[in-house]
């Protein structure tokens, strides 16, 4: 009895892991098809700036296509073939192209059932690109620190905060957050 529990903490653990995985390719390929939303007449004049609207509809859209996820409000939905069972909330944050060289700080709060953004908060400026840098608070209070990331431009960045029941009763439940970063494309 005791094997076959260890058993099952290694299958949630390997479970969990997947699901992660799947999870941070689904937001990358979703993000890149987004950040293609870029306003034409800008373009014109030299200036990438993103069309949120549009970029949003886009990501939207691969959700949909990649992961059978559809969005209400600021949550995405599984489909009976998604990866996950539970609603994914998410926000989103776009760095212009007058302040993608400058550091951000972005701490988001997650209380079980909503995800927000507490702060955005602007650092020193980098000529290469600023950095990134995003806290998560989770609703035990922790504090979740994401790996820093670099802007090489005017970038679109999502970040998905999973939280999912477990596979059996008995154990614990899955959350964690996921974040892509990526630059608006010319």
């Amino acid at each position: 009895m005791l094997f076959l529990l260890i058993g099952t903490f290694v299958v949630d653990a390997d479970m969990a892991m997947q699901k992660k995985t799947e999870i941070k390719m689904l937001l990358e390929l979703a993000n890149h098809h987004a950040t293609f939303a870029i306003d034409p007449v800008l373009k014109t004049e030299g200036v990438i700036d993103l069309l949120e609207d549009e970029a949003l509809q886009r990501f939207d859209r691969r959700m949909s296509e990649n992961g059978g996820y559809q969005r209400q409000l600021h949550s995405y939905v599984p489909g009976a073939k998604s990866v996950t069972t539970d609603p994914i909330p998410f926000v989103r944050h776009y760095v212009d192209f007058r302040a993608w060289r400058q550091d951000l700080t972005l701490r988001l709060q997650y209380n079980g059932d909503s995800f927000v953004t507490v702060s955005a908060t602007p650092g020193a400026v980098r000529q290469g690109g600023g950095q990134l840098q995003i806290t998560v608070v989770t609703e035990r209070g922790e504090e979740l620190q994401l790996a820093p990331k670099k802007m090489v431009g005017p970038s679109h960045i999502v970040v998905a905060y999973v939280d999912e029941r477990p596979f059996l009763p008995m154990l614990p439940g899955h959350s964690f957050p996921v974040v892509s970063v990526e630059e608006v494309k010319f």
